[in-house]
Order: structure tokens, then C-alpha cells, then sequence
């Protein structure tokens, strides 16, 4: 199911929650995690070097995004800074990451080359609200439970903010949408501002 919704105001920031508990996005097989973020996610190389500090990939801590690969079905996580002590355990390149070396990813150099891959991705703190909006405008995968236990939680705000809703490309009432929510079916979401 193809599901857009245009926002009115700053309103698409109230899907952040939603990117920290994973959405699924398609790219390209074979490539490092830098080069998947860039081009499944439209994620700069500046952006990955000077402000994502901290990266985990499948639960385990990263320090370098050009030699770990990433596979179908792989879960990447994308922070900024975190504070005090775990913050600075858990940075990328950080001097106190030999304290993590337990929970660290070893790259295995082998990238297997291939079509599309699917890897859900989580974004939170400052990376949410900078990557959010284009991420979301981009278009994401998300299961339809997880999308109705989002809109169950959010409430009447999500439809009073709301100046679009098309599904498959037809306006569809707010009231409709949960109706139409189908729990084992994934929606290709996008989110615009108005």
C-alpha cells in the first residue's frame, strides 16, 4: 500500500519517534554501510564524517563506515553525540573505544554483490530532526502494525495537522486509513510538508 501524507507546519517532526524505532528502507546489495546510507538514504559523506557519532550495526558499536558492509535484513542505527560516559565509550573513533571492544562490529570485508537489500534504519536525537524530513520525503517501508500502534498513539493531532492523505494515490479520509491498515502488509510512507 502507497501511503502520502502532506503536513501542514513543522508537523512531519512528530513522525521522528517512528525513525527511532526503525523503518525499513531499499538500496543497493554490495556496499559498504557509507556507501548504502548514500544512496538508499541520500545521506552525505560530510554529514556521515562530521556529525553522525555513533553508528551500530546489528547491535554492535562501528568506527568505520567504508570497510563494514551491509546485508539484506540488517539493522543500522545513527546517532549523534551522546552525552557523559557512554557517549564517549560508544563514539565512533573515540579514544575510549577500545573500552567497547566487546561490543564492537569487525568488518569482514565481504561484500556481496547483488540487487536491492532491505535494512531497517534508526535514527534518533539530532540525527532524527536533520535526516528526518528527507528521509521521510524520500519514502520509507513500514510494517502497517507498526504504522496503526503509531497512529493509535498519536491521536486526534496526526488528522488536525494533516493537510493531505492519498492512498494508492486517491484522497482518502483520516478516518478511513486505519480501516484500510492491513497489520502484515508493509506501507510505502512518505511524509511531505504543506
Amino acid at each position: 500500500m502507497k501511503l502520502n501524507l502532506s503536513m501542514s507546519g513543522s508537523a512531519v517532526s512528530r513522525f521522528f519517534p517512528v525513525l527511532g524505532e526503525g523503518v525499513l528502507i531499499l538500496g543497493p546489495g554490495g556496499e559498504t554501510v557509507e556507501g548504502f546510507l548514500q544512496k538508499a538514504a541520500g545521506i552525505s559523506p560530510a554529514y556521515l564524517k562530521d556529525r553522525v557519532q555513533t553508528v551500530f550495526l546489528e547491535g554492535r558499536a562501528l568506527d568505520d563506515f567504508s570497510t563494514a558492509t551491509v546485508g539484506d535484513g540488517a539493522t543500522l542505527a545513527l546517532s549523534a553525540a551522546m552525552p557523559g560516559l557512554a557517549g564517549a565509550v560508544l563514539r565512533r573513533g573515540g579514544f575510549y573505544a577500545a573500552m567497547r571492544r566487546q561490543i564492537s562490529h569487525e568488518a569482514d570485508g565481504q561484500a556481496t554483490s547483488g540487487g536491492q537489500i532491505v535494512v531497517t534504519l534508526k535514527l534518533f536525537n539530532l540525527v532524527a530532526r536533520d535526516l528526518g524530513p528527507g528521509l521521510l520525503e524520500r519514502g520509507v517501508l513500514i510494517p502497517g502494525r507498526q504504522l496503526k500502534d503509531f497512529m493509535a498513539r498519536q491521536g486526534r493531532w496526526l488528522w488536525t495537522e494533516c493537510a493531505a492523505l492519498k492512498v494508492e494515490g486517491r484522497p482518502v479520509a483520516a478516518e478511513e486509513l486505519a480501516g484500510l491498515l492491513r497489520p502484515d502488509q508493509e506501507v510505502a510512507l512518505t511524509v511531505t510538508s504543506a
